[in-house]
């Protein structure tokens, strides 16, 4: 049987919690009795949500508290974190997305890549910075010797992997997150003690759909649904990718497992992994990891770069006429 977290009785905070994923992540933490405190910008979306969350708690005891934050503000942040009455057994980093921001780099403007590292970097860097400072803080006046875990899990992106014409302002800051993730991962071995123990977790998932899916996929270029799979009407794509109800499931079943990097169940996200593992520690015993680390080696060079560079060169011509006066 697969390994199981008891949220019972937990505190779990959520960014980015009153739509999308962290909304089904909340969602589901709540309907295993956690207490869970949501935050994002707009207070109307986070009054929606914790009615939505309120709905399938476990119990009425259960406190569900949503919180209007610029998370991409360090202060804001900490002040936010600070005055909630539980001090949170988990952090889920959701915050993110990039409607705004798709498109060509050379198409977008210098405000749209800043706005998406914002949205996307910052959000997580803050919130972990400002958690982990509370966390310690606290820890120097516990008392007790019952050992506690205490879980940041940040929600990336295949992105953060193999970036896409057309996303590159979304890639970068999912690369940085990636990268903040296996830092704080060693980081986190010198904040434990015998009594605290701090696990950090990134997942990957690929594209899952949600309301901010459609509404990237508005301004998507053709190139870019080309290469990540993503032509076709609503209901094809419904039907093909996953829910963010599922994607929210896998992501709590590997934080239960333990294991640092989280990938979803398409192609996509284990193979690219694999490919890209890098320092981060390989999944479960790591044969898969290994094995496909050592197939993408030689299949990468050989099909995977011929077709995506033979699709760029194809599109080129349907670019260069969009820009005709």
């Amino acid at each position: 049987m697969a390994p199981k977290l008891d949220f019972n009785g937990k505190t779990v905070f959520v960014t980015g919690g009153s739509a999308g994923l962290g909304l089904e992540i909340s969602k589901a933490v709540a309907a295993q009795g956690a207490h869970v405190t949501i935050f994002a910008r707009r207070q109307k979306l986070l009054d929606e949500a914790r009615s939505i969350i309120k709905d399938v708690r476990r119990s009425k005891e259960q406190e569900i508290n949503a919180v209007s934050v610029n998370l991409a503000n360090a202060s804001e942040v900490d002040s936010a974190f600070r005055a909630q009455p539980r001090l949170p057994d988990m952090l889920f980093c959701c915050a993110g997305g990039t409607p705004g921001q798709v498109g060509f780099i050379n198409d977008l403007t210098p405000a749209q890549l800043e706005t998406c590292m914002q949205n996307n970097y910052l959000t997580a860097a803050f919130c972990a910075q400002m958690m982990l400072k509370i966390w310690t803080e606290d820890d120097k006046t516990a008392k007790g010797t019952t050992p506690l875990t205490r879980h940041i899990i940040f929600i990336n992106s295949v992105a953060a992997f193999c970036t896409v014409p057309g996303m590159g302002a979304y890639s970068a800051p999912k690369s940085a997150v990636r990268g903040l993730a296996d830092c704080l991962r060693m980081e986190a071995l010198v904040y434990s003690s015998p009594t605290r123990k701090y696990s950090i977790h990134c997942a990957f998932p690929s594209t899952f759909i949600s309301d901010a899916f459609f509404e990237e996929q508005k301004g998507k270029p053709l190139l870019t649904k080309e290469i990540e799979g993503t032509v076709g009407t609503p209901e094809e794509l419904m039907r093909k990718h996953p829910s963010a109800k599922k994607e929210a499931d896998l992501i709590l079943a590997g934080v239960a497992k333990g294991d640092f990097a989280i990938c979803d169940e398409s192609v996509e996200s284990p193979i690219l992994f694999a490919n890209m593992v890098g320092v981060s520690p390989r999944r479960g015993l790591g044969i898969y990891d290994t094995i496909m680390s050592l197939v993408m080696a030689f299949a990468w060079p050989l099909i995977g770069r011929p077709w995506w560079d033979g699709l760029c060169k194809k599109y080129s011509p349907t670019w260069h006429a969009s820009r005709k006066p």
